[in-house]
């Protein structure tokens, strides 16, 4: 496979989670999809991809992974996304605050024979927490409050 369809395939991935169409994941998702951003010992493959997708849906109205940058070389593609949404449901011990979010996550993506059988990602979980109220650091250079009587 070329670069380029390699970093179609990537890009494609996000009708997943975007538009919520499983079909897609039945097409492009592996049957021996290992995606390392799970917990271990989480199912495998295009069902449980989609499951995931299902679910952050359900989590976050409005959810969004918008993509700003995207490569491939090889068998891997690369996207920087910013993921948007309103917390409308429990994340990760994080009770549903109804506020919105707008963070950065990379994702790699491996191809092989025209599907997606690894996946890994990074995504900036302090700045998602802060946003939700969850963690209360400041962020750098921000002002401090004033001391309170």
């Amino acid at each position: 496979m070329t670069d380029e369809e390699v970093r179609q395939i990537a890009v494609d991935m996000g009708l997943i989670f975007n538009d919520g169409i499983d079909e897609v994941a039945h097409k492009l998702v592996a049957p021996e999809f290992i995606d390392y951003e799970a917990p271990e010992g989480s199912p495998r493959g295009p069902e449980a991809y989609a499951n995931t997708a299902r679910w952050m849906r359900g989590v976050w109205e409005d959810a969004r992974w918008e993509i700003v940058d995207s490569f491939a070389k090889g068998d891997k593609a690369t996207l920087r996304v910013i993921f948007s949404g309103r917390q409308v449901q429990d994340f990760m011990g994080v009770p549903a605050t109804g506020r919105k979010v707008r963070v950065q996550h990379i994702h790699i993506y491996r191809v092989e024979d025209g599907q997606v059988v690894e996946h890994w990602a990074v995504r900036d979980d302090l700045e998602l927490y802060r946003q939700l109220g969850a963690w209360d650091k400041p962020l750098m250079g921000a002002p401090k409050p004033a001391p309170t009587a």
